[in-house]
């Protein structure tokens, strides 16, 4: 299947909409301008790295990596970027500015998503790199498990190609407003079977599709809890795009997301210091090691 946005989304976010998504003219510019017009470089690392690469009989990436002024990771955003890598203009107002990973590669917190999806990606090594059901799932800890969702969306859109971030928050969506799509269809209408086409929207970062949580009803909570969601994605047959799930647990629920997540390839669980029980997550952990979800690690916010 082809995703198709049946989503009733903000008209710039339309399928057919691109104004405004301009990818910077950096196919003209080399790596090393690259490097340093985003602050990976310093100017003055260049002519040691030049030198070490000639000696070497290395590309410049390499010999950078080699001198250890970038890690793979960040030589691999770069050429991403020499290559047409897609970002939005500072003040796109299609896109909340929270999500600074659209905007600035450079920044710190752009830097420490890549390092998430790196490691989720590691957790992930035997399944298909091209189609990886991954989740971020918050154990009370706020809105900021929902930005760094839609932050680690963006990257995977820009470094692995096509992505679909879903909302499995039906009780209180939040990546609706994130990314200014209209939260009318989505989930919990797929979950009942009233949407007739896969209801996801285009947004207006390039490779990036979402399908919000839709319509909050009882009946669709209850199904996110019925069988494991790999199998509801399964059914979708986007078999050549990456999907990020966000999933959300509050002070009081005991959310079976053992049974939620398997067969899921990673997921990495968000708690917020001095406000998640420590008993609530070592639940949630050892729930996911019962049904052998790997979890790529934690982050606390």
């Amino acid at each position: 299947m082809r995703l198709r946005s049946t989503a009733s989304a903000h008209p710039h976010l339309t399928a057919g909409a691109t104004t405004g998504l301009k990818p910077r003219a950096r196919d003209t510019k080399d790596f090393a301008q690259l490097a340093v017009e985003h602050g990976f470089l310093a100017e003055t690392d260049i002519g040691r790295i030049e030198a070490h690469g000639h000696a070497a009989g290395q590309p410049f990436q390499q010999a950078a990596i080699d001198l250890g002024l970038l890690d793979p990771e960040t030589a691999g955003i770069i050429l991403a970027m020499q290559g047409g890598f897609p970002l939005l203009a500072a003040g796109d107002q299609r896109v909340d500015p929270l999500v600074v990973s659209a905007f600035d590669p450079a920044d710190a917190y752009a830097a420490k998503v890549r390092t998430i999806r790196a490691k989720m990606r590691a957790a992930a090594k035997d399944s298909d790199g091209a189609a990886l059901r991954l989740a971020i799932l918050s154990i009370d800890a706020g809105d900021e498990a929902a930005i760094l969702a839609a932050n680690l969306a963006v990257v995977m859109a820009q470094m692995d190609g096509q992505t679909m971030l879903v909302d499995v928050d039906i009780d209180r969506p939040s990546l609706d407003r994130l990314f200014r799509v209209a939260n009318k269809a989505g989930l919990a209408e797929q979950l009942l079977g009233s949407a007739a086409l896969l209801p996801a929207a285009r947004t207006a970062v390039d490779g990036l599709w979402l399908m919000t949580a839709g319509r909050a009803s009882g009946s669709a909570s209850s199904l996110v809890t019925k069988g494991p969601l790999a199998d509801t994605a399964a059914g979708w047959g986007l078999h050549d795009t990456s999907m990020l799930f966000y999933l959300a647990q509050r002070r009081g629920e005991q959310t079976p997301f053992g049974s939620i997540l398997a067969g899921f390839d990673a997921v990495t669980i968000v708690a917020r210091r001095g406000e998640t029980a420590i008993a609530d997550m070592r639940r949630v952990i050892d729930d996911l090691d019962r049904h052998g979800v790997a979890i790529a690690g934690s982050v606390i916010a």
